[in-house]
């Protein structure tokens, strides 16, 4: 057998890879992929943007109450502190006792209005993250997109012309109020379950001076 025939074997392997590796790239070339930024679509829609003023309005108010019973717990430790020397040791033992359980009663309050809150985040959002999911179908359908990611999982790059968010709002906002029907189609590339939620109402009382 000549040389040339036990290279044939190998050439004809060469050439089959370097189509295969000309197809794959020809096909990654004609692919369109965009970019959503979704917690900023859901958030900076017209009825996101209501929705969470309302919500911080309402956290606000609670904030308050949190701050006023916080207040009073402080004051409540500091006297005690000042009538340790002249209280009987039991009856100072009772009274820090009380003070310790009000102290955890408030910091299981706090926990509870923050998960009450993020609940109602969900609930009043949920339907915007719907229409949201439509905009993108619509865009998608349209403009004949391949895949469709949620910037929260793409690294690089960060802002780039594959960007459609500011597109899906207007588009979102066209949509008029969304029925309560089955949900949309997620994008390709969108997470398993809910969106990534917008920035959450600041609860948690500031520090006391």
């Amino acid at each position: 057998m000549s040389r040339l025939a036990k290279r044939t074997p190998t050439m004809l392997a060469l050439g089959f890879a370097l189509t295969g590796l000309f197809v794959a790239a020809e096909a990654r070339a004609q692919q369109k992929i965009a970019i959503v930024d979704m917690q900023r679509a859901v958030a900076e829609t017209t009825e996101g943007r209501k929705a969470l003023a309302d919500l911080q309005s309402k956290a606000d108010k609670k904030k308050k109450e949190l701050e006023t019973r916080r207040d009073e717990i402080q004051k409540m430790g500091e006297e005690l502190k000042k009538q340790e020397s002249v209280l009987r040791p039991e009856i100072f033992q009772k009274k820090r006792q009380e003070f310790e359980q009000k102290a955890m009663q408030f910091q299981e309050s706090v926990m509870r209005t923050e998960q009450e809150f993020q609940q109602e985040q969900v609930k009043v959002t949920q339907p915007i993250q719907e229409r949201v999911y439509r905009a993108i179908n619509q865009i998608a359908g349209r403009d004949r997109f391949n895949l469709v990611l949620n910037s929260a999982a793409v690294i690089w790059p960060q802002q780039s012309e594959m960007d459609i968010t500011n597109e899906v709002i207007r588009k979102s906002n066209e949509g008029g109020a969304a029925p309560a029907t089955a949900p949309a189609n997620k994008p390709a590339g969108a997470p398993a379950g809910a969106a990534p939620k917008p920035a959450a109402p600041t609860l948690a009382p500031t520090p006391a001076k």
